[in-house]
């Protein structure tokens, strides 16, 4: 929990509320919240906004200065007005914020709020800006119409925001996980990742993890903390529990469910010899109940049950977790309803009581197999999906990298053509010499000083300039006197490069007068 330790205080006070990753349970975020004082003895906690320019900084800072000591890679995300991102001086701002900060622009994700999910194409065109600075962008699906702006590709977003408010109670509400689980895989399909926010039970923290929900936030996983306790816990490498991650796992997980206990313990009895960890439930309700807060890889269901048949029990079981293998086991064949859940893929398979106790051990043992074989194939398209996603973001990275090389030489040249133009248009000789004592450069002054030689380039110096100045050539240092007829000059040479690198001299020549 946060330290609020001067509720008085009149400047609000930053919190940093952790985001874990939904596969490994790391730490990978924080969202920025502000305390301000309320009434006396409490606190007001809001989200923050880049409009308020102290609070980002102050953030910026201390999330860069984390990742350099800790060697982590914490993304800060704060939420933003559209019309804020799209004010003409924000750019600015915000590009004077990371470099001030030292902020690694891919650790910064703006999360966009809009009023009515609608955005210009001059809104859009400045977050496309934006993005070019490397920052990443955020949007909530909690309204229908900033998930159809992010499905558009209207706005340039890394990240869908996905509220648990979606799923009210997971036992009773399988339209709710199946929205969800909607959402994740569209997502995914269009490279943006997925965060669920306002995780408040492990129910749905597991739930959410299911989906494929690749980070997980709210007030079970971490209320938003003071800096000193945000820092405590990366350095105590703060993570998720592991009950609320449903990864793979060793164990083979069992449900039966039957409303008569004596079914129930027979089945115990037969299946425990082959190491499954077996799970029972006395009605489909219980029975999602149990699928909420454990990993389950096959059911097996009764079909005549109290409330709830059993096909409608894994009708609502393949919405809410369709990974599970499920299998009816019953005497009462109504076999139409069995029929239609077998085609819709509610069941895998419909066995008769009383059973062949060798033949159900069978069956159920090739459920388990198609579970696992299920299983490697999802390990291995999450990594992969995952590989990409990651390869995406360092190919972004690297392309702006590019740009800002690009953008930078350009810079060198333009740089470098003005100097030339400008020593070229000096009133005073210039004269530029290589290692090798060839004269490399010399502005028109200098062509109009030693006409007889011209043109220049490419001569020795030896070949150009009097004896008295070549010492000056050699040592690429030091300073003499030149007469061309009535006028005197004081030649200085400047070496070029460093000792370690000689690049040979500039020869400049300027009006002296005479003793």
């Amino acid at each position: 929990m946060s330290r609020l330790d001067h509720p008085a205080q009149a400047t609000p006070q930053l919190l940093f509320q952790p985001r874990f990753d939904g596969r490994s349970g790391m730490l990978v975020g924080a969202k920025l919240y502000l305390a301000r004082p309320g009434s006396p003895d409490k606190m007001v906690i809001q989200h923050a906004d880049p409009d308020d320019l102290q609070p980002l900084q102050a953030a910026c800072r201390l999330v860069s200065g984390w990742n350099a000591t800790h060697r982590q890679r914490i993304v800060l995300t704060i939420g933003a007005k559209l019309e804020v991102l799209c004010a003409p001086a924000f750019s600015h701002t915000l590009n004077s914020v990371l470099l001030e900060s030292r902020l690694e622009p891919d650790c910064l994700a703006l999360n966009i709020i809009t009023e009515h999910g609608e955005v210009t194409d001059t809104a859009a065109a400045a977050l496309s800006h934006l993005k070019a600075c490397g920052v990443r962008f955020t949007i909530s699906a909690a309204s229908q119409a900033n998930a159809l702006l992010a499905w558009a590709g209207r706005l340039p977003v890394d990240c869908i925001e996905v509220p648990a408010e979606l799923v009210q109670d997971v036992s009773t509400d399988p339209e709710g996980v199946a929205v969800v689980r909607a959402l994740v895989s569209r997502a995914h399909r269009m490279n943006l990742s997925v965060s669920a926010k306002g995780i408040h039970s492990a129910q749905v923290a597991s739930v959410m993890q299911a989906c494929g929900c690749d980070y997980l936030q709210g007030p079970l996983l971490g209320q938003p903390l003071t800096p000193e306790d945000f820092e405590h816990g990366m350095i105590h490498d703060m993570r998720l529990d592991s009950s609320l991650l449903r990864g793979p796992t060793a164990e083979r997980t069992l449900l039966l469910v039957d409303d008569e206990e004596n079914i129930l313990s027979s089945l115990r009895r037969l299946l425990r010899r082959d190491g499954y960890t077996i799970l029972t439930a006395t009605s489909g309700q219980l029975g999602l109940e149990a699928l909420a807060t454990h990993r389950v890889d096959v059911i097996v269901s009764d079909q005549r049950m109290p409330g709830m048949t059993g096909v409608e029990f894994l009708h609502k079981a393949k919405d809410m977790y369709p990974d599970t293998v499920r299998l009816v086991l019953s005497g009462y064949t109504d076999l139409q309803s069995v029929t239609d859940a077998i085609n819709e893929g509610a069941i895998y398979k419909f066995l008769t009581k009383p059973w062949d106790d060798a033949m159900l051990r069978a069956n159920i043992e090739e459920a388990f197999r198609r579970k696992a074989l299920s299983d490697d194939n999802q390990r291995l398209a999450a990594g992969l999906q995952h590989a990409n996603r990651e390869l995406e973001r360092i190919n972004e990275r690297l392309t702006n990298v590019l740009a800002d090389q690009e953008r930078r030489l350009g810079m060198d040249e333009a740089a470098l053509n003005l100097t030339q133009e400008a020593l070229a248009v000096m009133p005073l000789p210039v004269l530029g010499v290589d290692p090798g004592g060839m004269i490399a450069f010399a502005n028109r002054a200098a062509e109009k000083l030693f006409a007889e030689q011209a043109p220049l380039l490419g001569l020795g110096a030896e070949e150009v300039l009097p004896e008295t100045l070549l010492p000056l050539v050699r040592a690429s240092t030091g300073q003499a006197d030149l007469h061309c007829g009535s006028r005197l000059f004081r030649v200085e040479a400047h070496p070029l490069g460093s000792p370690l690198a000689n690049r040979g001299c500039l020869l400049t020549f300027s009006h002296s007068t005479p003793p």
